[in-house]
């Protein structure tokens, strides 16, 4: 990647990581239940170690809360595992979400950044929409979720 584009993303993904991985959980911040009646069955490929967390955000379907600090309405981190890794989370409703992850190896609960901003660390978003000149918008990231299982597969970028 060129120079002038990785200065360019320095300042977006310095601003989404942070503001993504410094929010309080709340009690929605869990791993499915067998009664919960809309689940997202996520599967994460592409992980290159079993080291650290997997931080796993869900967005509702608001183009002003998608990736904004308060804007998300769950947050779960599950023990990595190198390769593919599935967890289930459950969802409020049927409706329209998005998710963002990243692979947080050293355990420091952030997306851990070389000296130029850019992410050392794995991360991805639902739909594996694509990160380049910036972040993705929700149209590009968003997916329906429907009464039971609904699947979700993302590609870990390092």
């Amino acid at each position: 990647m060129p120079v002038f584009l990785r200065l360019y993303l320095l300042p977006v993904l310095l601003i989404f990581f942070q503001t993504a991985s410094s929010r309080a959980g709340t009690a929605r911040d869990r791993v499915c239940n067998a009664d919960d009646p809309v689940r997202l069955q996520i599967a994460a490929a592409g992980l290159r170690s079993a080291k650290g967390n997997v931080t796993i955000l869900l967005y509702g379907d608001s183009k002003e809360d998608f990736l904004k600090k308060g804007g998300r309405l769950a947050r779960i981190r599950v023990p990595a595992q190198a390769g593919e890794m599935r967890v289930c989370i459950p969802v409020p409703v049927p409706g329209s979400y998005a998710l963002s992850l990243y692979h947080d190896e050293d355990g420091n609960h952030r997306l851990t950044k070389n000296w130029l901003g850019l992410p050392t660390e794995g991360y991805g978003f639902s739909r594996d929409a694509a990160v380049s000149y910036r972040l993705p918008h929700l149209e590009e990231a968003v997916f329906t979720a429907l009464p039971g299982d609904t699947s979700v597969r993302i590609t870990v970028r390092y």
